[in-house]
């Protein structure tokens, strides 16, 4: 049985979200490090997609070892735009004849809902949501010096009565 609640945002995640409860934001665990690569073995398709994906995200969101599941997601996706373009094809059957004779849906419509739930599931891994990225936002102008900021936005200012 795994934990309770809600899986913890990762910590580069959590301070681009906000910190509202201004608990404490522990960096744990691992950090990995590098660029993110495009392997050259996907197709044309898959690799234009890593590319908006990296293209897409703020800076430092993913690392070296994220190249895997990137690829993965990728390739999911160009299986995904084949299955797109079979099933909207003009003279497309969604239901076929079986080697027996019976008639079944056509695979196509199977391949494609697979690779959607896919897409969904890898997706949410990686941050790729609509959910996750309306939390995701851009840090405030950071205080330049020790004590900027403290007291809140307004603190210095004078205003006439």
């Amino acid at each position: 049985m795994g934990l309770r609640g809600p899986r913890k945002q990762l910590p580069h995640i959590a301070r681009l979200t906000g910190n509202p409860g201004r608990r404490p934001i522990i960096d744990s665990g691992i950090q990995a490090e590098g660029e993110p690569f495009i392997p050259d073995f996907l197709p044309p398709d898959a690799r234009g997609c890593i590319g908006g994906i990296l293209n897409s995200m703020p800076p430092g969101t993913y690392a070296r070892a994220d190249s895997y599941l990137l690829s993965v997601f990728a390739m999911t996706w160009a299986i995904h735009r084949r299955a797109a373009h079979e099933v909207s094809a003009p003279g497309f059957q969604h239901v076929i004849r079986s080697a027996r004779g019976g008639q079944q849906p056509n695979p196509w419509i199977r391949i494609l809902n697979q690779q959607a739930a896919l897409l969904a599931s890898l997706g949410d891994r990686l941050g790729l949501n609509p959910k996750a990225r309306a939390a995701l936002h851009a840090p405030d102008d950071v205080p330049s010096g020790k004590f900027e900021g403290l007291l809140g936005p307004l603190a210095g200012r004078r205003y006439n009565a």
